[in-house]
């Protein structure tokens, strides 16, 4: 006769008869061990009614034999915050039902998980039931929400080269040689030419929760394609931009133009100093003293020698640029602007001032150098090029091989200049807010003595104009606010972006500052990274 008697329908487990009546087993403990040695030994123990069943009792009769009970398997789902994950952890059975698939999705979607469930998660995390001990507990993510797609921003993409591009990758004669001053008939585009196309911003894709819930992707930024001068939209095409005119094809940031284009050979006093409303290609060199004022590209396949560029767009000279050595304080005899970017094979004693970017492929040598965004010397992607001596005005990154010389030359880096000029702007929208509060504050007191007018016509009249003037005050104090926080924002971002990067070696004598504050190197250092840090310059190797 079995010592336990099973009821499949409550899951209960139970003694035949009681102890005291048969004798067997003598302590909760041989119970115990009893009920773990038979086909019982998952199920989960009632250690309260043991303990009974052994206990001094005069009224023994009415303990409940019952001394285990079948237990299902459990899933507890549990989301995160933003609704983006559910959990599930599972409780495995102790003699009862294994938790099913279908109980499994009854139990996700009473917690409300309708989206991003994965069949093959759960198959997974089900099939862990047959090799975990009774009665332990797993989990594991079983569904997850889907993050919006954003939409792309307009591309505008370039359909022909200009001057800078065929300039920098020069042809190839039939020998394998490159000729550097061949421009080839690719700088200049006619009437139809296709110059640019412009390929629509996306919408994007929703995203959702794992609630169903949907999350809206925003849309990218539809921008229009320009058409500039000597330039028009296809009439059979409104993404596509041709030229209008012949000339010189210059890129701009959501369209190009075409320019007019004035050739020379060299520049120098049979030819006089230039000044064309256009852009101006010199197959050969800007000799001494010579001077080229352009409203286009100024492109020189040669040498710029002691001469003087000044460019409404970009400029590019090819072999480099070299002034006569100069006295401290002296004027440099070379000197380049321009209103984008500028690139050289190289510069020596020249004065350069971008407002975008500065490339020179090989070596600064005792030059002024000012640029609004990136100053590069070197090749790209890894630069390898040297700055040595001179001073580099303001720039917001420089990359470049070496930083100064071995023998100690005074090399000035200030980065992040324009900071100053943002924390004036930041002083002088505080003190007008102050000015703005004290107007309020005043308006105030006016409104405490109307209301206190007898006359209520008089009373009134105040009333309104002061009610005017508060809604005026109220606007600007909004608008400045928002003001406030932009010039906070650029100040934060200046720093954060503001940064010398070294590839090879950072000489002594370098003395670098950015924004205010300054840091002298008096040693040689490995390549590294030197950037704001908590408000000082710090290096990282």
């Amino acid at each position: 006769m079995s010592l336990f008697n099973h009821d499949p329908q409550t899951g209960f487990v139970a003694l035949a008869e009681h102890p005291k009546n048969s004798g067997f087993p003598v302590t909760s403990s041989q119970l115990i061990e009893l009920l773990e040695q038979s086909q019982y030994a998952d199920f989960e123990v009632v250690s309260a009614n043991i303990g009974k069943l052994f206990a001094p009792s005069s009224n023994y009769q009415a303990d409940s034999l019952i001394i285990a009970r079948a237990v299902d398997a459990s899933l507890l789902i549990q989301i995160d915050e933003k609704n983006m994950v559910a959990e599930a952890t599972l409780t495995t059975a102790r003699g009862g039902q294994l938790m099913s698939v279908d109980g499994a999705r009854d139990a996700l979607l009473e917690a409300g998980v309708i989206q991003g469930i994965s069949q093959r998660a759960l198959d997974s995390f089900l099939g862990q039931q047959f090799e975990k001990p009774a009665g332990a507990s797993y989990s594991a993510i079983v569904a997850h929400g889907r993050r919006p797609k954003e939409g792309s921003d307009a591309k505008f993409v370039r359909l022909c080269s200009t001057a800078q591009d065929r300039v920098l990758s020069p042809q190839a004669t039939e020998g394998g040689k490159v000729d550097m001053r061949d421009l080839g008939a690719i700088i200049t585009v006619k009437p139809g030419t296709p110059l640019m196309q412009r390929i629509a911003a996306t919408q994007g894709e929703d995203g959702y929760t794992v609630f169903g819930d949907t999350i809206a992707a925003s849309p990218g930024k539809d921008l229009p394609l320009q058409p500039f001068e000597g330039t028009k939209l296809d009439p059979d095409n409104p993404n596509m931009l041709i030229a209008d005119s012949k000339g010189v094809p210059v890129a701009l940031p959501r369209g190009m133009r075409v320019d007019d284009v004035l050739c020379f050979d060299n520049v120098d006093i049979g030819t006089g100093h230039v000044d064309f409303d256009g852009s101006v290609i010199i197959s050969g060199d800007i000799k001494d003293g010579m001077r080229v004022r352009a409203s286009g590209d100024v492109t020189v396949l040669g040498f710029v020698e002691s001469g003087k560029i000044d460019s409404a767009s970009a400029v590019t000279v090819l072999l480099g640029a070299i002034g006569r050595k100069r006295e401290e304080g002296d004027e440099f005899t070379c000197k380049i602007k321009a209103a984008r970017t500028i690139s050289l094979g190289y510069a020596q004693y020249c004065f350069i001032e971008g407002q975008q970017d500065l490339f020179i492929d090989r070596q600064a040598l005792h030059c002024e150098l000012s640029a609004r965004r990136l100053i590069r010397v070197g090749k790209a992607n890894n630069p390898k090029g040297k700055i040595i001596g001179g001073s580099i005005l303001n720039a917001m990154r420089i990359e470049t091989g070496e930083l100064g010389a071995p023998s100690g030359t005074k090399t000035k880096v200030h980065l992040a200049q324009y900071w100053h000029d943002l924390r004036q702007k930041q002083i002088q929208v505080s003190d007008f807010e102050k000015l703005l509060a004290t107007k309020a504050a005043s308006l105030k007191q006016a409104r405490k003595k109307a209301v206190k007018i007898p006359a209520a016509d008089k009373r009134q009249l105040f009333l309104t104009k002061i009610a005017a003037s508060e809604e005026q005050i109220n606007i600007r104090i909004a608008h400045i606010k928002r003001k406030k926080h932009l010039i906070k924002t650029k100040i934060a971002q200046l720093l954060a972006t503001s940064r010398v990067k070294v590839n090879e070696l950072m000489h002594p004598g370098v003395e670098l500052k950015i924004a205010k504050d300054s840091k002298n190197f008096s040693r040689i250092y490995p390549p590294h990274l030197v950037k704001m840090s908590e408000g000082k310059i710090t290096q990282s190797f």
